[in-house]
């Protein structure tokens, strides 16, 4: 590595420290991409350590489309430390992304002469999704609304949906050991 390099990774560093994430993420990418670099897999940790940052404050905002956007390009970084991490928070990004299209479809249900079944799965897909942001009293909320909807036709399909069991079929079951 030369000094130029471990000048860069320390400013990269020290923008992560006051907080400046684009600017270090910027940094970090540039010099893990560079297969001749020495320290190379240091800027990957950098990178990872940051993008990783800057995705949950993404999410906890809001922006989950952001949120994805810095974790594909970080993500394209081979030299990147931990993708299975950021792999995980990406997929939390497109969960998001996922329950505001739901979300979406639940309102354009209401629109009259919108398809009951359409709206019977929208109401589904997201009081399903739901608990899996740990958001459990707004899927009993969706559901309940679907149960209560004016158009006896979606109430009747959000009810058939609800009482059906979505848990995969599997040869022995679990004992509580295999969980984990």
């Amino acid at each position: 590595m030369t000094a130029i390099d471990s000048g860069r990774l320390d400013h990269a560093r020290r923008l992560a420290e006051s907080g400046d994430l684009d600017g270090a993420a910027a940094i970090f990418a540039e010099l893990a991409a560079d297969e001749n670099a020495q320290d190379r897999g240091e800027a990957g940790d950098g990178l990872s350590v940051v993008v990783e940052r800057m995705a949950e404050r993404l999410l906890e905002d809001g922006e989950p489309e952001q949120a994805a956007d810095v974790l594909l390009e970080a993500l394209s970084v081979s030299a990147v430390a931990d993708p299975a991490r950021l792999r995980v928070l990406l997929g939390l990004a497109h969960l998001e992304m996922a329950c505001a299209q739901f979300a979406g479809a639940v309102e354009d249900s209401r629109q009259e002469g919108a398809d009951a079944g359409t709206g019977a799965l929208a109401i589904e897909l997201l009081a399903r999704t739901l608990p899996l942001r740990g958001r459990d009293a707004d899927a009993e909320t969706v559901w309940r609304y679907g149960l209560d909807h004016p158009d006896p036709a979606l109430s009747e399909q959000v009810r058939l949906r609800l009482g059906r069991d979505v848990r995969p079929a599997m040869d022995g079951g679990l004992s509580a050991g295999d969980a984990g």
